[in-house]
This record gives C-alpha cells, structure tokens and sequence, in this order.
C-alpha cells in the first residue's frame, strides 16, 4: 500500500544554480512561452511561475517584489469629519438644482407617455384617449 502511495507522489523538483541558469538562458534565447520551456525541462505542463523566481534569485530581474505587511491590511479606517453644513444660500441653491431636475424627469416622463398613447392608437386602432364629450 505504502508502495502505491509513494508512486502517485510527485518526485521532488530540487534544481542547482546551473540547471536554473539553462531554463533561463532557454527562455531568454528563444520567442518560446515560459510554460513550453518549463515543460521541456521537466515534463510538467504548468510552470507556476517557478522561471521568474529563478530570474529573481539568480539576478536577472533587479526589482523584486515587495509584499506589502499584514498591518498595511489591518489598519483602521480613517475617520471621517463631520459633515459640513451648508450655508443657507448653498442649500437653497442646491434645492434649486434638484427641482429642476425633477421637472425637468417629469417633462420627458409625459412626452414618452404621449408618444406612447399615440403609438397604441395607430397600432391597435383604438381610442385611448378620453373623449370631451364623455360624461
């Protein structure tokens, strides 16, 4: 059983300084992707970005990547001021504004409506709107 089991593991990928620089220098020779070099060198499909860690290691990327610290995830929100009142000119002005808007959404809600009335009329032949008349 112990037998079965060691066979389905995967073997150990440890790589020398060497064997590192030949799957760089393969990948930077050629117009191939990372993961057909990879899977040249060792038989695996997926290359995890195992060829930009080597590059890191051995010198050939300059910058590495700095994780940012746990505490930079777990500060605290910051606070928030007060909201500001408005001077009374601001406020009206602002009232202003959004009654116009009103009107103006209702002006544009009353044309559709027509359009559509008169639409329904031609279409359907029916008369829809209220006769005069009419008691």
């Amino acid at each position: 059983m112990e037998e079965k089991a060691r066979a389905k593991s995967k073997p150990s990928q440890f790589f020398s300084t060497k064997q590192k620089h030949t799957i760089i220098q393969a990948f930077l020779a050629g117009n191939r992707p990372k993961q057909q070099v990879w899977k040249e060198f060792t038989g695996e499909v997926k290359e995890k970005g195992k060829i930009l860690k080597f590059m890191r290691q051995l010198g050939y990327i300059e910058n590495s990547v700095k994780k940012k610290p746990i505490s930079f995830y777990m500060d605290e929100k910051p606070k928030t001021s007060p909201p500001v009142e408005l001077p009374e000119k601001d406020a009206q002005s602002a009232e202003i504004k959004q009654l116009k808007l009103q009107l103006k959404d209702s002006q544009l809600r009353e044309q559709s409506y027509l359009l559509m009335i008169e639409i329904a009329e031609r279409d359907l032949k029916i008369n829809i709107r209220k006769k005069s008349y009419t008691k």
